[in-house]
């Protein structure tokens, strides 16, 4: 490596470091900000009276939909040619192992990377670009998800509103809108590489070419299937927390709950899923205590089904290498 490519790397790293730091900080103080408002006695009051049944049921279902993301990803492997499946068992280790690395190290991108890295034989390369069509199909995952929570939280809202948010449609219409075009941008790079320069072309051309509309269809539907389970998950644990919670008004909470994990500036959502989970469920009149104890339960279910990825990573550690089925 040059020396200047030596200065251009640290200086890549350091940028990492302080942002790395900053989202901590940023975290730290966002819990303690939520935890000065409310008396953390009146949480543990509150979270006490979640019942097993209703703990177990929501761990069950987000089981459930972890099951249905590997399906969803398998999915679009077929949709964008992949020539080389994974086998399903090979593909829950690699699910399963991204969620934790995703839920337990900040960034929370760290797995997307990891699975789209290891699974780049499917497109029968080795190479660089092969892990670039890997980590392109897995981006799409990602968008697709977030497009199919915005639907059903607007598909919710016009059902049944909740007072105080108004601009959910307007906003879900954007970000479906924003889906849209990045699939459409991901599908027309590579047309568009032979007119560019070829630093541009050459990862322009290593993008996923779409294949097959009907496994995307699937995918689409098992984006849906995912959200809903997360919307039963999460009012499982806020009906057993407060009865007085209704299904229809954790169905436009809940996706917009999930979408605050996307906040880049906490790690995990920590502190902006709990206010999250307060602002939307005191429209319902759920004490900020009981919200508080619902998301720290919910938290507390994805730390579950993500710390088992990483004991399955203990024992079976992820590899990306040629042999692997």
């Amino acid at each position: 490596m040059t020396e200047r490519g030596r200065r251009r790397s640290t200086s890549i790293e350091k940028r990492r470091r302080v942002f790395r730091w900053a989202r901590i900080a940023i975290t730290l103080a966002a819990v303690a900000y939520l935890a000065a408002r409310v008396d953390p006695g009146e949480v543990i009051a509150a979270w006490q009276r979640l019942s097993a049944g209703a703990a177990l049921f929501a761990l069950t279902v987000a089981f459930a939909a972890v099951g249905v993301g590997i399906v969803r990803w398998r999915l679009l492997l077929r949709a964008y040619g992949a020539i080389d499946v994974p086998s399903w068992a090979r593909l829950g280790h690699l699910y399963f192992v991204g969620h934790f690395y995703n839920t337990y190290v900040p960034g929370g991108v760290g797995g997307d990377v990891l699975r789209g890295v290891a699974s780049r034989k499917a497109f029968g390369n080795l190479s660089l670009a092969g892990a670039t069509t890997g980590v392109a199909v897995v981006f799409i995952e990602r968008v697709l998800g977030v497009s199919a929570l915005l639907a059903m939280a607007a598909c919710a809202y016009f059902i049944r509103p909740l007072p105080g948010l108004e601009n959910v449609g307007l906003w879900a219409g954007l970000g479906l809108g924003a889906g849209v075009g990045a699939l459409g941008g991901i599908a027309l790079a590579p047309e568009l590489a032979p007119w560019l320069p070829k630093k541009l072309a050459e990862p322009l051309r290593a993008l996923p070419r779409f294949y097959s509309m009907w496994p995307f269809i699937g995918a689409i539907v098992a984006s849906l299937i995912i959200h809903f389970l997360n919307i039963v998950a999460g009012h499982a644990i806020m009906h057993s927390l407060d009865p007085a919670v209704q299904l229809s008004s954790s169905a436009v909470a809940m996706p917009l709950v999930s979408a605050s994990g996307f906040f880049p500036f906490t790690v995990g959502g920590a502190g902006v899923r709990e206010a999250a989970f307060a602002a939307l469920y005191g429209t319902v009149r759920v004490p900020e205590a009981t919200a508080y104890a619902g998301s720290l339960s919910f938290w507390a279910m994805q730390l579950v089904t993500a710390g088992v990825g990483g004991l399955v990573n203990l024992c079976m550690p992820v590899s990306g290498g040629a042999d692997d089925r």
